[in-house]
């Protein structure tokens, strides 16, 4: 995992972090759906969360346990900087998904494009496995990924397009789709991306 780690240290050290295909000035629905799915005690992990302002969203809303799980050392440096005043309400997880251990079961995972980087299906079943492990009963699993008529790349790196019935079979019988809905994500380039989002609700 050593060059996957140097590969998305190089992004979040060479790129204005606002330059980002995946930048938002402000979390659409991820946050959308968190607040009207999740309370504010709610324990919430952002997969990926790189230097997202989901968080930020959040603790102006009253979100008081947060976890933010980020591979590049780079990008969760930035965000434990922007966030330091709430070292109470969030904490940090500086590591790969694929070997993420923690005493915490969440309440809502939450993943905008870290899953569709994960391109063969060893990967794929372990980080399921993750998810099954640390997600409640009854808790939710907000995954965003590109869609069919998204891109096939992102950042230098191949990427596996999802539409509702492929996740749907993926995730297999122990969740349960609750919405989907398409998203055109503007790059800051002036171009678009395609995104599907999902929320299933585990058994």
């Amino acid at each position: 995992m050593t060059d996957t780690l140097s590969h998305w240290d190089k992004v979040y050290q060479s790129k204005d972090h606002t330059q980002v295909s995946w930048h938002q000035d402000h979390a659409t629905l991820s946050f959308d759906w968190t607040l009207k799915y999740t309370q504010k005690n709610d324990t919430i992990i952002d997969v990926g969360a790189g230097v997202s302002i989901l968080a930020d969203n959040l603790l102006d809303e009253g979100y008081t346990d947060l976890s933010l799980l980020e591979l590049s050392p780079t990008a969760i440096k930035a965000t434990q900087e922007r966030l330091k005043t709430h070292t109470n309400e969030v904490s940090f997880y500086n590591e790969n998904i694929l070997n993420f251990q923690s005493d915490t079961q969440f309440d809502l995972w939450h993943d905008r494009a870290v899953f569709h980087f994960l391109t063969n299906k060893k990967d794929q079943k372990t980080y399921i496995s993750k998810l099954n492990q640390y997600l409640k009963p009854q808790g939710y699993f907000l995954l965003a990924t590109f869609a069919p008529t998204g891109p096939k790349q992102c950042s230098e790196l191949d990427i596996v397009q999802y539409d509702k019935d492929k996740i749907t079979q993926l995730l297999g019988k122990g969740f349960r789709l609750i919405k989907t809905t398409s998203e055109t994500h503007p790059h800051p380039n002036g171009s678009t991306q395609d995104f599907n989002y999902f929320l299933f609700q585990k058994d």
